[in-house]
């Protein structure tokens, strides 16, 4: 038996002409691919400018709640990331997410929970413990109020927090002045 130059076999032995066309390429496609590179940086300038949007250099936490005046404070800290509590004139939100009315809150004088505040914390909770096993829960929240909010309606979001487990009640306030702790801008913290 004669040995062979070994070759393209493949497929070629079908008598269709367009299949012998395609195995072989047909001499119609190009060995070089060109990268659409316009597209490409269009969309990196585009991630570029969205990062950029959301960069904060000051590390500030909070973004301020329209119509929403923070007290003011001399003495403050740096605040951690810690889960937010938002009063404003309406309502109590979690991390932007509506818990409860502030009017049906400061219309009952009795002390009680607000569910659906500590229902979130407490998953919020679990959602850390199941992210840090090996460290203790330090059990921060940050309460970001109006000056003219109700003290009965802070009191229910602070008695609330402390039963999810949230012991450390942190105040956003805005720094006057001082040489306080090292807090700065909205988003200093206040005491617990």
């Amino acid at each position: 038996m004669p040995v062979h130059v070994p070759g393209k076999v493949l497929l070629h032995k079908i008598p269709l002409k367009f299949v012998r066309e395609k195995v072989a390429g047909g001499g119609k496609k190009s060995v070089d691919q060109q990268l659409p590179l316009v597209p490409f940086i269009d969309f990196l300038i585009t991630l570029v400018v969205f990062l950029i949007m959301q960069f904060s250099s000051s590390g500030e936490l909070l973004t301020p709640v329209q119509g929403l005046t923070m007290p003011s404070a001399n003495n403050t800290e740096t605040l951690e990331i810690a889960p937010i509590i938002a009063i404003d004139d309406n309502i109590v939100a979690l991390d932007g997410n509506r818990m409860a009315d502030v009017t049906s809150l400061a219309s009952n004088p009795a002390m009680e929970r607000i569910e659906p505040l500590i229902q979130n914390l407490e998953t919020l909770k679990r959602n850390w413990s199941v992210l840090h096993p090996a460290e203790p829960f330090p059990g921060n929240v940050i309460l970001q109020a109006d000056v003219e909010t109700d003290f009965r309606v802070i009191k229910k979001v602070m008695f609330s927090a402390a039963q999810a487990g949230y012991q450390n009640v942190s105040f956003a306030v805005n720094k006057v002045g001082g040489s306080g702790g090292g807090g700065g801008g909205e988003g200093g913290g206040g005491g617990e």
